[in-house]
């Protein structure tokens, strides 16, 4: 159980609060405005954000990692590697599975709809793929990686974060998913490589070769 006590750091703790702060003044104050503002140029620039938004498209992150595991793990060479890559694919796993599964259950009315029929707002289990804007596949398969990426090579965190959350902007410039989204899935992509990492920690005993540092 001491493993599972302290899953964040204070400075972590603070941080993911600020996030999920943000995305609610978002949903409430500016998601609307912001999905307003970039609708008229949206066109102009969507095949640099569509590119943007396949580097971290779910599936084929999820992959790629497991062909990078795969491989580590039958290679005699590349063995080192298989701990920590398959920490990673089986992050990306269970942040896909939690995507599917919420999109449903929260049922949020995608941007946009908001911009051709003027509806906002959650209503709760629903099928139609226009109401699964929150939480954001793109966004949460890229803080997920973000954030195992950092286990790995902490003195980087900040730069990881950084590409995650602008590959996740293409996302809003798309009109697929709102700024709260993108934040909002932040915590949510953060918290599974974390546990992930705590889980694989614990059951590895590996906790001496992968450190969690203060954030």
């Amino acid at each position: 159980m001491d493993h599972f006590k302290k899953l964040f750091t204070f400075r972590q703790t603070l941080f993911l609060l600020l996030l999920l702060a943000l995305a609610i003044l978002s949903f409430f104050f500016l998601d609307k405005a912001i999905a307003l503002t970039i609708a008229p140029t949206a066109k102009v620039y969507r095949p640099l954000f569509k590119t943007l938004s396949l580097c971290i498209f779910p599936p084929l992150q999820l992959l790629f990692w497991i062909t990078f595991f795969l491989f580590a793990r039958l290679s005699q060479s590349k063995r080192h590697w298989t701990l920590p890559l398959f920490e990673i694919s089986a992050a990306q796993g269970l942040s896909v599975a939690c995507v599917r599964l919420s999109k449903v259950v929260i049922g949020r009315a995608r941007p946009d709809i908001f911009l051709k029929k003027g509806i906002f707002g959650i209503y709760g289990p629903h099928l139609d793929s226009h109401y699964h804007s929150f939480p954001s596949g793109h966004t949460i398969a890229a803080f997920t990686l973000a954030t195992s990426l950092s286990f790995l090579y902490p003195r980087y965190k900040v730069a990881f974060y950084l590409l995650a959350f602008f590959l996740s902007s293409s996302r809003v410039f798309l009109a697929d998913h709102y700024c709260s989204d993108v934040l909002g899935t932040a915590c949510i992509g953060m918290g599974i490589a974390t546990l992930t990492h705590t889980i694989v920690e614990k059951i590895t005993g590996s906790n001496k070769k992968y450190t969690h540092e203060n954030f």
